[in-house]
C-alpha cells in the first residue's frame, strides 16, 4: 500500500512568448661606533650621487644632483624620499628590469649589499602575486639596517606610506591572486587585483570574494571534474597542494552529492584558512548558501538528479534545469497544499502559473504533482509506476524541469514541471 496519494497530467499548451607585512630580511647587525665616525666624512651629496650610480647605473646630471640635495639639506626629503624618486621614476621604469634585477637593485641602494637567498626569495614572492616595487621599498626603508646606512650620511631614513592595496599586505594579496591564477587560470588584471584588494582592506568578507570567483560564470564553463574542483580549492583557498588523503576525501563526498558550495565552506571554515584570514586581517563571513542548508530545496534537486537517471537510462536527452521554472513550481506545491489539482485555487488551469513568471517561449508543457512521499526516491518511485507520470519524465520533447516542493504540518507537497 502506498503511503501517498498521487495525480498527473500531461498537456500541451499554447506557445506563449515569453593583503601581514613583508618580512623584514635577516640584517647583519650594524656597529654604530663605526657609523658615528664615517658620519662626518659622508656627505648628503654622496648619498644622491650612489643613487644615481646604483639604480640608474649612470653618473648625476648636475642640476638633478643639485636638486636632491638641495632637497635633502633643507629637510624637505627624508632618505626614503629620494630613494623612492629614483626607484618611481620614468627613467627606472623605462629599463623595465626583471623582478630579480630590482631586488638586486634595493639591496644595494638601501643596504649596500648584495641579496641573501632567504630575502631573495621573500621579495620574489611578493612581486609573484602582483605587488609593487613599492611594497619591496617598504620593507627595506623600515629596516634598521637602511637606518644605519643613512646615519653615516646624516640624513632622516624616514618612512613610507603605501599608495596601492595590493602593495599593504603580502597574505591578502596573496589570497587574491590565488583566486584568479587558480579558480580563473590566469594572471590578474592590475585593475582587478587592486580593487579586489582595496575591497578587502574595506571590510568585504573572505566567503563573499571566493564566492565571486568559485562561482563566477567565468570558472563554471570550465566544466571541471569533481577533483579537478577539490584540487582548485586547495591551491585557492589554503595556498598550498592537496594531500591524498583530504582530497580523496572531498572528492567522494562531491560524486555522492554533495554540493559544491557545501564543500567550499569545508574549506573556507578550516582552522587552516581562518587562521590565514587572521594573519591577513580578512574578515572571514558568513557561509555560502548550500542545499544542505535547506533540506526542502535538497530534496526537491535530488528529484532532478533521479529524473535525469532515469532519462539516461531511457536513452533520450537530460533536462536542464531553469530557475523561474523551479520558482513556478514551488508556487504550484503550496498551492496543492491547498486544492490537490492540476486547477489552480482560483479554478485557472496549472500552466497559467508559467506566464507570471516571465518563462520563454515553449511548446508543450507537463506537471505531474504528489503529496504524502516522504522522499524523492519514493516520490520519483510513485511516478515512475504511473504511465502518466512516466511519460512525462521520458518525454523527449521536453527540455526543461521545474522541481517545487513544499511542506507543511510533516506533509510534502511535490510538483515537477516540465517545458519543451
Amino acid at each position: 500500500m502506498r503511503k501517498g496519494r498521487i495525480a498527473a497530467f500531461a498537456a500541451a499548451a499554447v506557445m506563449i512568448t515569453g593583503f601581514c607585512l613583508p618580512v623584514t630580511p635577516k640584517y647583519s647587525p650594524v656597529s654604530y661606533n663605526t657609523i658615528e665616525a664615517e658620519a662626518a666624512s659622508k656627505t648628503t651629496k654622496e648619498f644622491v650621487t650612489r643613487m644615481y650610480e646604483v639604480v640608474l647605473g649612470r653618473k648625476p646630471d648636475s642640476k638633478g644632483l643639485q636638486n636632491w640635495t638641495n632637497s635633502l639639506n633643507s629637510r624637505k626629503s627624508t632618505a626614503s624620499d629620494i630613494v623612492l624618486g629614483f626607484f618611481f621614476s620614468d627613467e627606472y621604469k623605462g629599463k623595465k628590469k626583471s623582478s630579480s634585477a630590482m631586488i638586486n637593485d634595493c639591496y644595494k641602494a638601501m643596504l649596500d649589499r648584495s641579496p641573501d637567498q632567504s630575502g631573495q626569495k621573500t621579495w620574489s614572492s611578493r612581486f609573484e602575486v602582483g605587488m609593487t616595487i613599492e611594497a619591496v621599498c617598504k620593507g627595506f626603508v623600515g629596516s634598521d639596517e637602511f637606518a644605519g646606512l643613512c646615519k653615516t650620511y646624516g640624513i632622516s631614513p624616514g618612512t613610507m606610506t603605501m599608495r596601492y592595496a595590493r602593495d599593504e599586505n603580502y597574505e591578502r594579496t596573496s589570497f587574491v591572486y590565488r583566486l584568479y591564477k587558480n579558480c580563473l587560470g590566469r594572471n590578474p588584471d592590475t585593475d582587478g587585483l587592486e580593487n579586489w584588494c582595496k575591497n578587502l582592506k574595506n571590510g568585504k568578507t573572505g566567503t563573499s570574494i571566493a564566492q565571486g570567483f568559485i562561482f563566477s560564470d567565468e570558472y563554471k564553463k570550465k566544466n571541471t571534474t569533481n577533483a579537478q574542483f577539490v584540487d582548485m580549492l586547495y591551491k585557492t583557498i589554503l595556498g598550498r597542494n592537496a594531500d591524498s588523503t583530504g582530497a580523496s576525501n572531498w572528492t567522494k563526498q562531491l560524486n555522492n552529492g554533495s554540493s559544491r558550495a557545501y564543500v567550499t565552506n569545508g574549506f573556507l571554515f578550516s582552522d587552516e584558512f581562518k587562521g590565514q584570514c587572521a594573519k591577513a586581517g580578512i574578515t572571514l563571513g558568513n557561509k555560502l548558501p548550500a542545499p544542505e542548508d535547506d533540506p526542502v530545496r535538497m530534496y526537491a534537486d535530488k528529484v532532478v538528479s533521479l529524473v535525469n537517471a532515469e532519462r539516461r537510462k531511457a536513452g533520450v536527452p537530460e533536462l536542464k534545469t531553469y530557475t523561474a521554472l523551479t520558482n513556478a513550481a514551488d508556487k504550484r506545491s503550496k498551492e496543492i497544499a491547498d486544492s490537490f489539482s492540476h486547477t489552480r485555487p482560483d479554478g485557472r488551469e496549472c500552466f497559467t502559473v508559467l506566464k507570471e513568471y516571465s518563462l520563454p517561449t515553449y511548446y508543450s508543457a507537463g506537471e505531474n504533482i504528489a503529496m504524502g512521499y516522504p522522499s524523492p526516491e519514493a516520490v520519483m518511485e510513485g511516478w515512475m509506476n504511473s504511465s502518466g507520470h512516466r511519460k512525462n519524465i521520458l518525454d523527449p520533447d521536453f527540455e526543461y524541469i521545474g522541481v517545487g516542493l513544499y511542506e507543511e504540518y510533516s506533509m510534502y507537497y511535490w510538483t515537477q514541471l516540465f517545458i519543451g
